[in-house]
This record gives structure tokens, C-alpha cells and sequence, in this order.
């Protein structure tokens, strides 16, 4: 596990899984599903997490699932929703990522946490907007993290992935660094950041890993049949 560089407020734990420890914990990515709910266990029980962790099944939306407000029958996974929120001790928020961005959100009090699953198109249609607006905390007092994801050296992307984000004041040569013509690298991280800030948040920490070079974590586009890490926060 990777612990991240984050200062985390009271109360509040986080961590990160990689290609190692434990390995692959996504159902739909091909792998045997008996090995990889082993595996989830296995999570559970190294991180001493308090509950199971809620799987979404992610779809590069805008949704936003409320843990709160679940009744307690509530399917463990399947759930459709691209981030997850809670107020409540005892509940994990997860996502699964390959080069997506990995972002946790939490109250400088530890009261209130979330969980999101961003690429291009959440970023550009508002999945950390949505998010924040379950917070009762205000933005300036709320604190980010932004976890491992492809950067921007290994991102090249064409006028479809920059074109939304003209309008929203966020393309210049850092965020969409000019390549060959009609291309761009997108750095995807400094995207979340100014998104971010934006909407308020003024303490953001980057981790500043790489998927597609670093082994230790699952890239997309450095093997399109591979796993996903998982990114979870949680209230104890």
C-alpha cells in the first residue's frame, strides 16, 4: 500500500492499493472474479478498514452517490455513480483507477469526506463540482489530495479532449501543452487543481506519481488489459 503525502485531518485515514499489494481489485477488467473479491477482502483486512468498502461502477459521469443517505440493504457494488460522499464513521469511500485521476475530499474537521473518479470528461462536465456541492463545510475549509494518474508527458490528446475546456478558462500551455499540430499534452492533474481552486479549495496536495511510468501502479494506456488501484478514504 501506498500511504499518501497528504496531511490528513483527525479522524480521517486514506491509502492507496498498487500492482503489488494487493494487486488488481476491479471485476471488469477480465481477471477471476473469485481472485479478485479475495483480494478485496484482503484490503480489508490489511487496512483494519472499518466496513467493506462501497464499489461504484464507474461510467465517466457526473453522479455523485450520497453513502449517507443508503439504506442499509444497499447493494456493496454496482453501484452507478463516478464519486462518492459520506458524513458517517464507518463508511469507506473507493474509486478504481488506471489513469484517471484519483481525488479525495476532506473537511478540515474530518467531518465529511468523498471520493471521486475523474478523466477528461468528468473534469469537463463537472464531477468535482458536483461533488463539493454535498459538503456542508464550506470549500475554503476543506482539504484535497489528487493521487496517481498519467501525466501529462505520457497524455497526448486531440482538439475533442481540449475543446471543452476553452470555455471554462482552463487551456493554456501548461494545462494543454502544444505538441504536433492538433495534438496536445493534457495534464491532467494541474486540470483537477485550478477546477478545484475555482470552486474554492485551497489546500490541494498533488502526489506527484505517474501511472503510465511508474510499475507500481495499473496505466491504461501503457497496457489496455490491465488491472486498477484502488483509491479509498474513510471515517474511523
Amino acid at each position: 500500500m501506498l500511504i499518501s503525502n497528504w496531511t490528513l485531518p483527525a479522524g480521517v485515514k486514506a491509502a492507496v492499493t498498487t500492482t503489488a499489494a494487493p494487486g488488481n481489485v476491479a471485476v471488469h477488467v477480465g481477471d477471476d472474479p473469485a481472485q479478485v473479491l479475495l483480494r478485496r477482502r484482503q484490503l480489508v483486512r490489511q487496512l483494519a478498514l472499518p466496513s467493506s468498502p462501497r464499489w461504484l461502477q464507474q461510467t465517466h459521469s457526473t453522479r455523485v452517490l450520497n453513502l449517507s443517505a443508503l439504506h442499509s440493504d444497499a447493494p456493496m457494488t454496482g453501484l452507478n455513480a463516478d464519486a462518492s460522499y459520506t458524513n458517517q464513521a464507518h463508511q469507506v469511500c473507493a474509486i478504481l483507477t488506471a489513469d484517471c485521476l484519483p481525488i479525495l475530499i476532506a473537511a478540515n474537521d474530518g467531518s465529511e469526506i468523498a471520493a471521486i473518479h475523474a478523466g477528461w470528461r468528468g473534469l469537463a462536465q463537472g464531477i468535482i463540482t458536483n461533488t463539493l456541492a454535498n459538503f456542508a463545510t464550506p470549500a475554503s475549509q476543506l482539504t484535497a489530495w489528487i493521487g496517481p494518474a498519467i501525466s501529462a508527458t505520457a497524455y497526448e490528446v486531440g482538439a475533442d479532449v481540449r475543446e471543452p475546456f476553452l470555455s471554462q478558462g482552463l487551456v493554456d500551455e501548461i494545462s494543454f501543452r502544444p505538441h504536433i499540430a492538433g495534438k496536445w499534452f493534457a495534464d491532467l492533474p494541474v486540470l483537477a487543481q485550478r477546477i478545484l481552486a475555482q470552486q474554492g479549495v485551497e489546500q490541494i496536495t498533488q502526489s506527484g506519481y505517474c501511472t503510465f511510468s511508474d510499475q507500481r501502479f495499473y496505466s491504461y494506456r501503457r497496457n489496455p488489459l490491465c488491472g486498477r488501484i484502488a483509491t479509498l478514504i474513510w471515517k474511523i
